[in-house]
């Protein structure tokens, strides 16, 4: 009597790489519109490990916006606030308006029957290289505004710069002593 072979091992009916190749561009998707989306994965509100103080300067802006009573601005600093403050909520609206047209050019390859993946990738990365000049534009603007404020104003941005690097120190540490009682 002859046994039947082993479930995936005939060989005459190989396996369909559709299923994978749908996979792997939908994490690619999901990777690059998080990465493409303002201030990195964390939006831009991020905050420790979701994009963190190196995402383009939204740490910057956030600190500057933050502290808009306290820094007491005159008039020409206030005007390049407001000036920074559109152009930040400008390039949000913008990204955020591209990802359906990206979101859609992504699903009609996909689907085809045998989808493009670096048609797929060229789309994410040029979506991705749009959202990360943007950003730099609105850095650009917040740290303009930073560099017009005073002595006493660039101090009150250091110390709250410093504070919030020493948060999220604290909080990585605390995640640290966290990680092994979880694999326990």
């Amino acid at each position: 009597m002859i046994s039947p072979k082993p479930k995936g091992t005939d060989m005459t009916h190989p396996p369909s790489r559709r299923p994978l190749a749908l996979a792997a561009a939908a994490l690619l998707l999901a990777s690059t519109v998080a990465a493409a989306s303002p201030g990195g994965p964390g939006g831009p509100r991020g905050g420790p490990g979701m994009g963190g103080p190196a995402t383009s300067g939204a740490m910057v802006e956030q600190v500057i916006e933050g502290l808009r009573d306290k820094l007491s601005l005159d008039s020409a600093q206030q005007a390049m606030f407001d000036s920074a403050h559109s152009q930040t909520i400008a390039a949000r609206d913008r990204m955020l308006a591209s990802r359906a047209d990206i979101r859609s050019k992504v699903q009609a390859e996909l689907a085809k029957p045998e989808p493009d993946l670096a048609a797929v990738s060229a789309i994410l990365e040029a979506a991705e290289e749009q959202g990360r000049s943007l950003r730099h534009q609105a850095r650009d603007q917040w740290l303009k505004v930073y560099a017009s404020l005073r002595a006493e104003q660039k101090v009150i941005v250091r110390d709250e710069l410093k504070a919030r690097m020493a948060r999220m120190d604290a909080m990585q540490e605390r995640m640290k002593e966290r990680k092994p009682a979880r694999h326990s």
